[in-house]
């Protein structure tokens, strides 16, 4: 199996979303009840068609967005991906759901790597929450902290202020703590270190029982006792705060 799980090339991409969109158009008199449209999935699959025409010239260097057009652009594609995503978690079409985090994860990727700002980090950090959990695969792990990492480094000022902490399940807070789940999982203590260390900038109300759990799955699993040593130490860091 390979190590990288994605594929950042916005042909690839396309294809995974084209597989969602034949799922989809397959039960077409489903999804015009859902979108109270006669032609709405019709009218999705070619704006998403066109978008990924307009995206794949982009890429071969045969056209050219200034860069707030270009982060409009890709604002619009993601836009784009969240309505098909839409249509799958409706229709319950619970085969591809594993197609969309692909597509999801490597479009955020390919956003972050051409240089747009991304606000809408939904789909992007749900994709990569599903393929952290589905996989055991440290090499992957190691690879999909990386590809997160990019994309954070990529969200819009608005994200990383992080000013929504009522909603546990705000996208910024959900990257960020799969990114850390994928460090510690990958039992790399070098990517632990340095990834707890950007997360403790991030999410430092999260630190104490983040960590906490990843003691907790430590003790019970047969984890490298340099692993176990950077959880110490990074717990040390941020103590649980005391009850009132």
């Amino acid at each position: 199996m390979s190590t990288n799980p994605l594929v950042i090339e916005i042909n690839t991409i396309s294809d995974l979303a084209l597989q969602v969109m034949q799922a989809i158009l397959c039960r077409e008199e489903e999804a015009r009840e859902i979108i109270g449209e006669d032609d709405g999935a019709l009218m999705l699959a070619r704006a998403l068609s066109e978008f990924f025409e307009v995206a794949g010239a982009l890429e071969a260097g045969a056209g050219y967005l200034e860069a707030d057009e270009f982060t409009e652009f890709c604002a619009y594609g993601l836009d784009l991906m969240d309505r098909l995503a839409f249509l799958v978690r409706k229709l319950e079409i619970m085969d591809k759901r594993n197609i969309v985090a692909r597509m999801f994860a490597s479009m955020g990727v390919w956003v972050a790597r051409n240089g747009a700002t991304i606000d809408n980090l939904e789909g992007t950090a749900d994709g990569f929450g599903m393929l952290v959990n589905g996989t055991s695969e440290t090499a992957e792990l190691h690879v999909m902290c990386g590809l997160m990492e990019e994309v954070i480094e990529a969200a819009s000022r608005r994200l990383q202020l992080d000013e929504e902490r009522g909603n546990a399940w705000r996208p910024w807070r959900v990257i960020n703590l799969n990114a850390g789940i994928a460090a510690t999982r990958s039992l790399d203590p070098e990517l632990m270190e340095q990834t707890f260390e950007t997360m403790g900038r991030r999410l430092p109300y999260d630190m104490p029982g983040f960590l906490a759990d990843g003691m907790r799955q430590a003790a019970v699993s047969n984890v490298p006792e340099a692993v176990t040593e950077v959880l110490r130490r990074q717990i040390e860091k941020w103590p649980t705060p005391p009850l009132h």
